[in-house]
């Protein structure tokens, strides 16, 4: 029983062994990479770029020729033909008449006297069969009833008053733009891992600064309870320091789910399952940003995606408005044709074709107009949009960079209290060990330790926070990295 029970106990372990083994550690390095690799928003940027791309190779498609086969087979209810046997029966009737008429004034010549009626009649009938037989019929079949048909058609445009170089320089300033919101896509990716995983590092340091304070508060419960037996302190006291126990697991259960909450958002970042375990060894370390706000005012100008987006906007406008312009040019095209059946053309039908093809809009009720009109606004709008844009920009980054100064200053300022809060935590331990204090003294002290290092660990998150949004604002939320190296 006892080696069974041994091998299960050998088992658990080995199998507990490969789950923890899963357990990723993550560096803030391998945090990003891992985000720009797999983040659906990333992806889906990526395929609005391809898309883009198509289209630009779309639009240069334009000026080539357009070459396209038409076929086809068609069953009429009769030949086409065209009918004027009408003007052979007039013929044959105006020229029986002059034989008849001949043949009388012979028969006067020679026999001095004019025909019978039976004579001109039979002299008529045989004229008319002799002519009949003579004229060939006044019909000509020119289209059969089944006929098939293959033409090649090309068409090349010429002139369109600018509508293809404007189309195409639209295309251009569109992908260039989508280039752009792939970039400010990684940046806002980026920003969000590094403050995710910022937060991970913070509440390990705020979850280990708890349990520290409980297990002070823990020997503060058992000290109390010795000094409580032995009659040199009240019952109160032991009381109070057990509710600071109770509050300092409080405390420490609420940061844990804090905790566990951040690692969640942060392999949502990550595109990871929620139940794939990370570790994360990294702490919060102080490293001083020398650049000044010029500075990053001046690279927020430059490296802003978000302004390089609004300025390939602002090209689209424009070449929006010279495509509209371009409808009231003329347009001229060269096209030709070629029959590939030439056997059921009719003879009103050419084996090829070529020529020129000019049409110009002399009115449509004004709906031209009021697209340039569209254009030029939609024009004004995008330019006042990237005015106000630049002026946002530049407040943010004024904003942040005070916010990230003002939490650098109060972390170097907490290291002195921390140090003060640390002394008097001994001061008031010794003063209650001699039973000159009492248990609040040294549990309000715990408490105060407490709230300065929390206050610390928080001011430099707050600065890194700020470093990262900076970063961003910049254009560059990836050098976070150089300064947590």
């Amino acid at each position: 029983m006892k080696r069974n029970y041994l091998s299960y106990v050998i088992l658990f372990l080995f199998f507990a062994g490969i789950h923890l083994g899963q357990a990723q550690t993550l560096t803030l390095d391998e945090a990003i990479d891992r985000a720009l690799k797999n983040n659906e928003l990333i992806k889906r940027q990526e395929e609005r770029l391809l898309q883009k791309k198509h289209a630009n190779l779309e639009a240069l498609g334009n000026f080539l020729p357009q070459v396209k086969v038409e076929a086809g087979y068609t069953h009429l209810n009769k030949p086409l033909e065209i009918d004027l046997n009408f003007l052979r029966e007039g013929l044959l009737q105006l020229q029986t008449g002059d034989q008849v008429k001949m043949a009388n004034l012979q028969s006067l010549i020679l026999n001095g006297r004019p025909l019978t009626d039976a004579e001109l009649s039979r002299v008529q009938q045989q004229a008319y069969l002799a002519l009949d037989a003579a004229l060939p019929p006044f019909a000509l079949a020119f289209k059969d009833q089944d006929y098939k048909s293959a033409t090649l058609l090309g068409v090349q445009p010429l002139f369109l008053g600018g509508k293809l170089i404007a189309a195409k320089k639209f295309a251009s300033s569109e992908l260039q733009a989508s280039k752009q919101e792939l970039y400010k896509t990684r940046n806002d990716v980026i920003q969000q891992v590094v403050k995710n995983y910022l937060a991970v590092v913070l509440l390990n340091e705020v979850v280990k600064t708890r349990q520290n304070v409980l297990q002070a508060m823990l020997r503060h419960q058992t000290q109390a309870q010795k000094l409580f037996a032995q009659g040199l302190i009240s019952k109160s006291d032991v009381l109070r320091a057990r509710v600071a126990v109770a509050e300092a697991r409080r405390n420490l259960f609420d940061d844990q789910n804090k905790l566990e909450l951040a690692e969640i958002a942060l392999r949502h970042i990550l595109a990871l399952d929620d139940q794939t375990p990370i570790v994360i060894n990294d702490s919060l370390v102080y490293k001083a940003l020398n650049d000044s706000l010029e500075t990053f005012l001046r690279l927020a100008r430059e490296g802003q995606p978000v302004l390089k987006l609004l300025s390939f906007k602002e090209q689209s406008a424009a070449q929006k408005f010279a495509a509209e312009r371009a409808e009231f040019l003329p347009q001229v095209a060269a096209f030709g044709k070629y029959e590939m059946y030439p056997e059921y053309l009719s003879i009103l039908e050419p084996r090829w074709a070529v020529g020129l093809r000019l049409q110009i809009n002399l009115f449509n009720g004004f709906k031209d107009y009021n697209k340039l009109q569209e254009a030029r606004h939609l024009k004004k709008e995008v330019h006042l949009l990237k005015t106000h844009t630049q002026r946002q920009i530049d407040l943010w980054v004024q904003k942040t960079y005070r916010q990230m100064r003002n939490a650098e200053t109060r972390y170097l300022q907490l290291a002195s209290d921390i140090a003060l809060a640390r002394e008097n935590l001994r001061s008031q331990q010794k003063r209650f060990e001699a039973g000159l204090g009492t248990s609040l003294d040294v549990i309000d002290a715990n408490l105060i330790l407490e709230k300065e290092q929390i206050a610390r660990h928080q001011s430099l998150f707050d600065y890194y926070q700020s470093m990262v949004e900076l970063f961003a604002a910049a254009g560059n939320p990836a050098k976070i990295k150089e300064i947590w190296k």
